[in-house]
């Protein structure tokens, strides 16, 4: 039997947003818990989980950032389970170890190919998408944030939007001095700038309705 400490949420409190960084796992003793994406308008909850489930061991697999949020829909008791417990137990067999990792991997691939799909402006898709490469596997340098191995291809491929149309859009985007692409290598000026550029086209699409 797994240990850890519990911890309680009364209905409507936060755990943990998408995007954080997180280092424990949870078992939900009793309650429930609203797995969400989005804020807000665009909020949607992809799971309802309840007595006996639990969640957000991806994040300690791989260290990676939340997939989604996490809200309490009821009183909720969770037995809250640390990286260093998680990891001890799952190294008594190398095996199951990389499996996990590996299928950790998989499924956040998909997750992040889900998310973008329902995203119906094709511009605001490839932007999220950018966003999301550069968090997750961007490296700060003084010209900005620099993503390797960039290609129109992936991006047809993540997306499902016509290579030429990926490339119309990141022309346009550099036109705009938000970044840059030489020798495979994209290089965003700032996140906070795209994240703003983001909700100008969002508010440009509500408002030519």
């Amino acid at each position: 039997m797994v240990e850890g400490m519990e911890k309680k949420l009364q209905q409507g409190e936060v755990l943990f947003d998408e995007g954080e960084k997180g280092d424990v796992m949870y078992l939900i003793r009793e309650g429930k818990i609203k797995i969400t994406k989005g804020k807000g308008e665009d909020e949607k909850v992809l799971a309802i989980l309840k007595e006996g489930d639990f969640f957000g061991e991806m994040a300690i697999i791989d260290g990676s950032p939340r997939s989604a949020g996490a809200i309490a829909a009821s009183t909720v008791s969770l037995l809250v389970i640390d990286k260093e417990t998680f990891k001890s137990k799952i190294k008594e067999n190398p095996l199951i170890e990389y499996v996990l990792e590996t299928l950790s991997r998989r499924l956040r691939t998909t997750d992040e190919q889900i998310r973008l799909l329902t995203i119906k402006s094709e511009e605001r898709r490839i932007v999220a998408y950018i966003i999301t490469k550069a968090k997750e596997t961007g490296t700060k340098t003084d010209a900005g944030i620099e993503i390797p191995d960039f290609s129109y291809e992936n991006i047809n491929h993540i997306t499902g939007i016509e290579q030429a149309k990926v490339e119309k859009y990141i022309k346009n985007l550099q036109q705009a001095r938000l970044m840059s692409l030489k020798d495979n290598v994209l290089t965003i000026k700032a996140v906070e700038d795209l994240d703003e550029y983001l909700r100008y086209i969002a508010l440009k699409e509500k408002f030519a309705r």
